[in-house]
């Protein structure tokens, strides 16, 4: 047999992702990374630097040799009120936030002196003890190391203190014999840092998204010339190919011959439409001639599993987006071919989510399946809003409807910056709201008639809203009508249970968990339905 000719073609993302679109952004991620990194080392190296050499001239001013009195004594003269007035001066002029010289103890610190003036907070004297209720135990352990072993960091950042965001540095006095006196240590704010690189980002990411614009632009411009046209010429010719009367007219069956000349996907897409319509009339034509029913009806459902797994999205990375993640399965049942799920951007901020289940079986399901799903996303993206989208898509869907089929449908577009989500059911099973704090909520709204139903049906649009770490979970009546071997249903009650059990708030292993629960439940009975279920997380 003949291998058939496989042509390399231009892809959309080639085109529209051009090389020069690549490599700005590498350079602008690489640029703001290497810049960003570079600048706060260089800032941390230089706050380092800067109060070390600052403890180092205030623990130089400390007369070593009456430390000790002054704590036997508990008394000051002219040379502790000039190192103290000079404590103050260095934490003044240098902008620090405390600069002290302490002895500390497995309980606390004993204060030799501080910068801190007389009636400002913090401010102690000579001989005060302060313990845990104002030190952290964590601190006091830390100064008791550093003051016996030598070896210890003199330097530390902390951010989650309650003082702030502070860089600190110490160092130990000792006596004429090596043993450790006090502590000389001061306190330094880094909030400048945070300013600093803050407004860095502001700045980077401003030109960043002025290229980014830029592209966009480009691309809403080509976007309908490109993609919207050549779609809406596949979605006719696949309309008139469905609506064909497969019961009575099969020997009026003629594949399809979509002719797009785009370059790309698109014209690929138009070829498989294409072969696989003269595949399907093949069929048609072989089943004809088939004695057994229960080889024509294999056969058939064999195209309609094909041609269902060849339409459905399979790649769920974003690797340039962050702020949610997804996740999608579709287990087809023997006999039913009908489910579909769908996702994808419609702009930079707004993405679509959308779920169908197509009643009937076999090829006519899988087609009209096919139909509904490219139908939604032409109409999505011609950015009209969802109640329209929904509308529209029952009007088409409605055309030439000989066979009476119908589709139930759920469509969501999903601001991905705000978590607001405007929404429209066609008479779809209600989606779950898995919170991030593990409850569960059912996703309420004004309802539609299934699509395709009926021709002057109106449809509603519901506007929700997710919080950060929200996950929104759509799935088919494949899950809550799964029956056992007593002939009981598994149900929504069961459904939400078992999502509000769940610890870990992941969608893969919640679609995992679901299926294995749906098994478990249905002990040896077949399955009967298509088990479709798909889940958009918002990320933190």
């Amino acid at each position: 047999m003949k291998e058939p000719k496989i042509i390399r073609r231009i892809s959309l993302k080639t085109k529209f992702a051009s090389a020069s679109m690549i490599l700005a952004i590498f350079l602008c991620v690489i640029i703001v990374l290497i810049s960003y990194f570079s600048y706060r080392d260089e800032m941390f190296k230089r706050y380092d630097e800067n109060i070390s050499s600052l403890v180092h001239t205030a623990a130089a001013l400390v007369p070593a040799d009456k430390v000790n009195q002054y704590y036997e004594t508990q008394q000051t003269d002219a040379d502790y009120d000039r190192l103290i007035e000079q404590f103050q001066i260095i934490q003044e002029q240098n902008h620090l936030e405390y600069l002290y010289a302490y002895v500390p103890t497995a309980d606390g610190f004993k204060v030799f002196g501080q910068g801190t003036k007389p009636g400002t907070e913090g401010h102690f004297m000579l001989g005060d003890f302060l313990g845990t209720d104002y030190y952290p135990q964590a601190d006091i352990d830390a100064a008791n190391n550093l003051f016996t072993n030598p070896d210890a960091p003199k330097t530390i950042i902390s951010n989650d203190s309650e003082f702030g965001y502070l860089i600190s540095a110490f160092e130990v006095m000792q006596d004429e014999q090596g043993n450790p006196l006090l502590i000389v240590g001061a306190d330094m704010s880094m909030k400048d840092i945070n300013s600093t690189l803050n407004a860095y980002i502001i700045l980077v990411s401003s030109i960043a998204l002025l290229i980014f614009v830029l592209f966009i632009t480009i691309y809403l411009l080509f976007l309908n010339k490109s993609i919207i046209n050549p779609l809406q010429v596949i979605v006719d010719n696949a309309t008139d190919f469905v609506n064909i009367n497969l019961d009575e007219n099969l020997g009026e069956i003629v594949a399809l011959n979509i002719e797009v000349k785009t370059g790309d996907e698109i014209e690929i897409l138009a070829e498989a439409f294409n072969k696989m319509t003269s595949d399907i009339s093949r069929y048609i034509k072989e089943l004809t001639s088939v004695t057994s029913e229960r080889e024509r009806i294999e056969t058939e459902l064999r195209i309609a599993t094909l041609i269902q797994e060849g339409m459905l999205p399979r790649n769920f990375e974003y690797p340039d987006r962050h702020e949610f993640t997804l996740y999608a399965s579709m287990r087809a049942a023997k006999d039913v071919g009908g489910d579909f799920y769908d996702f994808f951007f419609v702009d930079d901020d707004h993405f679509c989510i959308t779920i169908g289940d197509v009643s009937g079986k076999g090829v006519p399901a899988a087609l009209f399946m096919a139909m509904t799903k490219a139908t939604v996303k032409d109409l999505v993206l011609r950015r009209l809003p969802v109640d329209e989208v929904m509308t529209e898509a029952n009007i088409n869907l409605c055309n030439n409807n000989e066979q009476g089929m119908f589709v139930t449908l759920l469509i969501a577009i999903i601001n991905v910056k705000t978590g607001v989500f405007q929404w429209c059911d066609a008479g779809h099973d209600p989606a779950i709201i898995w919170k991030k704090d593990g409850t569960v909520e059912m996703l309420t709204g004004k309802k539609g008639f299934v699509c395709a139903g009926m021709e002057t049906a109106k449809y509603k649009m519901n506007e929700s809203q997710i919080e950060k770490g929200d996950i929104i979970y759509l799935y088919t009546d494949g899950i809550p009508e799964a029956n056992n071997t007593k002939n009981e249903f598994y149900g929504l009650e069961r459904l939400k249970t078992l999502v509000a059990s769940k610890d870990e708030h992941d969608i893969k292993s919640l679609c995992a968990d679901i299926l294995a629960d749906v098994d478990e439940f249905a002990d040896t009975e077949p399955q009967f339905d298509d088990i479709t279920m798909l889940g958009f997380k918002f990320e933190e």
